[in-house]
């Protein structure tokens, strides 16, 4: 390590263009938990502003079968008096039709349900995204990620530099909002989706948001930048090794010795940057809805989405030991 104005200067987390939305959830949901400061930024936007508080609870993904998902939900603690701050996080993806009512309608609920006493309702995002995307501005309270990384940046301790640093590099990412239209039944189905895979495989690590169609979902592995592609539609489960379209023999021996272990129907597929372990599957009538779907078909792919999770995440584990 060595000084820099004043600052620790350590290598730092470099996400480059995998950077997401869940990064950043988590990113905020810890800084809100263990910064007060944080904290204050938040609150010194509502109408509670100046008031001494605590933060008691923070949730990721809090989801309702009908109303969908609030990205974070905070509990702040002000004189005995519960508030929730249900925050949507945005860099760029496409809003969602009622996304901003969805929240008042789950803020209601948290209420009747006894969560806390009243709500407030965020969305942090980019400065650009605020700026350009009309249904952001339906929100009552907007921080920017831009002030986001200036308050981290007036701190001189090493997790608000990393902080800061992850900020920026989601901010380059954001150049603005993209343009594509969300279907509201591909968009429906997958809300459903994600609710059936939380309640049934929760362990599986599904790095889709609930704000895009319900043509593909894509699930993180541990094996760095590998992942599992779900396409719904042609009846595809794919896991994806990027950048590596040269290892298409590689990939075949793999394939080998899953079909060898009980996938069957396992194939080599390469694209021009990529080569793809690919398991047919079931295909899922978006159109119709999650309700129209047997479930013996359902819990088809989420299995095999399992099955070669696993088989992923094992080849990490097996890496870690071999390099110790």
């Amino acid at each position: 390590m060595t000084e820099w104005k004043g600052r620790t200067e350590m290598t730092f987390i470099q996400f480059n263009n995998t950077i997401c939305e869940r990064d950043m959830d988590l990113l905020f949901a810890e800084a809100a938990l263990t910064d007060p400061g944080f904290g204050r930024l938040l609150i010194d936007k509502t109408d509670l502003a100046g008031k001494p508080f605590t933060v008691t609870a923070a949730e990721l993904s809090k989801s309702d079968s009908k109303l969908g998902e609030s990205d974070i939900t905070l509990i702040m603690d002000i004189n005995g008096v519960r508030h929730g701050f249900l925050i949507e996080d945005k860099i760029d993806a496409i809003a969602m039709p009622s996304q901003h009512d969805r929240y008042v309608s789950r803020g209601k609920k948290g209420i009747r349900s006894g969560d806390y006493e009243s709500f407030r309702i965020f969305i942090i995002c980019p400065r650009k995204y605020a700026e350009s995307d009309e249904e952001a501005n339906l929100y009552e309270h907007i921080l920017t990620y831009e002030e986001c990384r200036d308050y981290f940046a007036g701190n001189s301790d090493p997790l608000s530099c990393l902080r800061s640093r992850q900020l920026d590099q989601a901010i380059s990412k954001a150049k603005k909002p993209p343009t594509g239209q969300i279907d509201e039944k591909a968009n429906e189905f997958l809300r459903q989706y994600i609710s059936y895979q939380k309640e049934h495989y929760p362990f599986l690590d599904l790095s889709t948001g609930e704000d895009r169609n319900g043509w593909w979902t894509q699930y993180r592995t541990e094996l760095g930048s590998v992942y599992i592609n779900h396409k719904m539609r042609e009846g595809h489960v794919d896991l994806t090794f990027p950048k590596a379209a040269d290892k298409s023999n590689q990939a075949r021996i793999i394939a080998d010795w899953i079909r060898d272990h009980g996938v069957a129907e396992t194939s080599v597929v390469k694209t021009k940057k990529s080569v793809m372990i690919r398991v047919n599957v079931p295909r899922l009538d978006i159109q119709k809805g999650l309700e129209a779907v047997n479930r013996d078909e359902l819990d088809q792919c989420f299995q095999i989405i399992s099955r070669l999770a696993d088989f992923a995440n094992m080849i990490a584990m097996t890496a870690s030991i071999v390099s110790r």
